[in-house]
């Protein structure tokens, strides 16, 4: 019995120390982070527009977004907030728009754990496709999660994520 108990509490210091090693090296990291991921889709630049801008459709497409609602604030600001399997949402705004070229997206509140901004960027591609470069501006303010997106998920994974299923979505609907 004895043997287990100091089994038990080894194991309890090591994942102590282990967590206490990543909290120090996440404080170390930069609170901000840029990723930036360019591909070609298959579809014309209008069917990307469409496809990035239609808020209302994106859960049918791309699993992290379970629901979307829209909200107007006094100021004539629309927010769209974004909801996730677990029921958060979290709200967005436009922050710069020119149909066609570039779009950027902010998170709109300032509580959360991280926040930022996309800024998507399309150009012609040969062949009738598109470029999109999106752009994360991003901060993830606890120390351990900064350390575990760096090292375990990838700064970049939700944008990976999102151009996936952007990707697939477009293929699916084809070439307009």
């Amino acid at each position: 019995m004895k043997i287990v108990l100091l089994g038990v509490l080894a194991l309890a210091a090591l994942l102590a120390l282990a967590a206490f090693v990543i909290y120090v090296a996440g404080a170390r990291m930069p609170r901000q982070h840029r990723s930036r991921i360019a591909v070609t889709l298959p579809a014309r630049r209008a069917a990307v527009w469409a496809a990035i801008t239609d808020y209302a459709a994106m859960p049918g497409w791309w699993p992290a977004v379970k629901a979307v609602r829209t909200e107007t604030l006094a100021d004539g600001t629309v927010l769209t907030w974004n909801a996730d399997d677990h029921g958060r949402e979290v709200p967005f705004r436009t922050g710069e728009s020119r149909p066609g070229e570039k779009l950027v997206r902010v998170i709109a509140i300032d509580r959360l754990p991280y926040g930022g901004s996309w800024t998507y960027e399309l150009a012609d591609a040969p062949g009738g496709d598109t470029v999109l470069t999106l752009t994360e501006d991003g901060f993830i303010n606890p120390p351990m999660f900064r350390a575990m997106a760096r090292w375990f998920i990838g700064l970049d994974a939700t944008q990976r994520d999102f151009l996936s299923h952007l990707e697939q979505h477009l293929a699916a609907a084809g070439k307009n």
